[in-house]
């Protein structure tokens, strides 16, 4: 099992949310944030949604409620190399995904944001 050194943690989680801004994934359907958190050499995707809640909230731009949703389960394979499996919110589960096997950081978060923001 091959884990990130903490330098590599670091510089993966700032790519992370460089290119989610990039690819305008904040701000989409509600999404106001990409997180990463790393356990071994497993990092896990979440977004956070954030929603008014009721009439009243909605008139009066307040009462936000703030969601967070699994959305992957990256593998650490190497420097540019990462095991993708999508999160199933039905079974509770990682599972791989037919689009995406293994790839790039950037791909893995693309074919997230295509299943989670579809």
């Amino acid at each position: 099992m091959l884990i990130p050194s903490p330098q590599v943690q670091e510089k993966t989680l700032a790519h992370l949310q460089a290119y989610a801004k990039k690819k305008h994934y904040v701000g989409k359907r509600g999404v106001t944030e990409i997180r990463g958190r790393f356990r071994g050499n497993h990092l896990f995707l979440e977004m956070v949604k954030e929603a008014r809640g009721g009439f009243v909230g909605k008139l009066f731009n307040m009462g936000s409620v703030k969601g967070v949703a699994k959305v992957a389960r990256l593998e650490y394979l190497g420097p540019s190399k990462w095991k993708f499996l999508h999160y199933k919110h039905d079974t509770k589960t990682y599972a791989p995904s037919r689009e995406l096997r293994q790839g790039t950081i950037e791909e893995c978060l693309d074919a997230a944001a295509k299943i989670f923001l579809k």
